[in-house]
């Protein structure tokens, strides 16, 4: 019997306080607020990059719609040069 209850009282020592609990509780808040502040600042800096790369690709595509219209203009000044 004595042998039981010191078997038990032994396993009782491995078992949390709602205190422990509380504590855990506000170290996982405090972590997870830090990772979410964390992934925020990241995905802003993601989001800062793509909007420069897509204006960056906007430009490039401006500039050969033009060179293509000029292009063609061009083409089609000379078939009418070529047919009169």
């Amino acid at each position: 019997m004595i042998d039981e209850l010191e078997s038990r009282i032994a396993s009782l020592r491995d078992v949390a306080t709602k205190g422990d609990l509380e504590l855990a509780k506000l170290a996982l808040q405090k972590e997870i607020e830090q990772v979410r502040l964390s992934l925020q600042k990241e995905i802003e800096q993601v989001r800062l990059s793509l909007e420069r790369r897509i204006e960056e690709v906007k430009a490039s595509v401006v500039k050969w719609v033009v060179g293509l219209l000029v292009l063609q203009t061009g083409v089609i000044v000379s078939m009418i040069a070529l047919v009169r």
